[in-house]
């Protein structure tokens, strides 16, 4: 599950190439390069 903004949109990051998307629905991945997305409003271990 992705982040959600108060406006409802959901950012999500690349775990291969790190860029960052912003949408109002899910994101299943990168629309750059293919590679899989992540929430990235959840806290990671390091």
């Amino acid at each position: 599950m992705a982040a959600t903004t108060n406006n409802g949109r959901r950012t999500y990051e690349c775990v291969s190439c790190r860029e960052r998307t912003t949408t109002d629905e899910f994101l299943g991945e990168c629309p750059s390069c293919g590679g899989r997305v992540r929430n990235i409003a959840v806290p990671r271990q390091q």
